[in-house]
């Protein structure tokens, strides 16, 4: 059995040896070819490395998951420094928003070029909605013209009596 922090024993094999005790995650590559821990990793390993408390523990720890002190190191000093927090807040933050798989992704592609393809229709109609009204209010001035006396004779043709109607009519005397 191996001891931890808070009290708890950790069982061995039958030969009294601890199974190793990797911590699950994908590791990630940087362009230099280094793994790359997601956050999650790191602070799950640096939990279980304040709970190794009895000789060689540490060193345990570190040989079941392929790690090098100085990684450790850098580890435990950005946890003091508290970026781990700062980087987790950020984290959870990201994460609200749920990540889509390729279906999803390839949905959302298709239903953005369908909502640029009704834009341009929303436009189209638009443009065909204000030519439509113009030419109805042209062919509304038409027929009020229209609609006036076209017998009419030109003022200058009519009588007198006739001229006087006529500005009666127009309002005009």
């Amino acid at each position: 059995f191996v001891r931890c922090q808070d009290g708890r024993e950790t069982p061995g094999n039958e030969r009294g040896e601890v199974e190793p005790d990797m911590i699950e995650a994908e590791f990630g590559l940087t362009p230099t070819g280094r793994r790359s821990y997601p956050l999650s990793y790191r602070v799950e390993f640096l939990r279980r490395w304040d709970e190794c408390v009895e000789r060689g523990a540490k060193a345990r720890l570190m040989r079941e998951n392929n790690m090098d002190r100085a990684t450790v190191q850098a580890w435990l000093k950005a946890r003091d420094r508290g970026e781990f927090t700062a980087a987790m807040v950020a984290a959870a933050e990201k994460s609200r928003s749920p990540r889509m798989n390729s279906r999803e992704r390839a949905e959302v592609a298709k239903l953005r070029a369908e909502n640029e393809r009704l834009k341009e229709k929303v436009v189209q109609a638009e443009a065909a909605q204000q030519i439509l009204g113009k030419a109805f209010e042209l062919l509304q001035g038409i027929t009020e013209r229209s609609t006036e006396d076209m017998t009419e004779i030109p003022p200058a043709l009519m009588s007198a009596s006739e001229y006087a109607q006529w500005l009666e009519r127009r309002k005009l005397s």
